[in-house]
């Protein structure tokens, strides 16, 4: 089974509306997925803020077990 993972730290100064950021990122997000979509060799990466510090990971985690 096959786990996603994805953490964000909001803790800088791109966050002071940290919603509208959080949201921003994960449309990102969702856009290289759709463009990845189907490629194994891609299985994680970073996650930038808007003026570009890296503020978060995400993966697939295929060892991931659940509490």
């Amino acid at each position: 089974m096959k786990f996603f993972d994805l953490k964000i730290h909001c803790d800088n100064a791109a966050f002071e509306d940290w919603q509208s950021e959080v949201s921003r990122i994960l449309r990102d997000l969702a856009d290289r997925l759709d463009r990845d979509a189907g490629r194994d060799d891609a299985p994680g990466g970073y996650l930038l803020d808007i003026n570009g510090n890296r503020v978060g990971d995400w993966g697939f985690d295929p060892n991931y077990q659940p509490e």
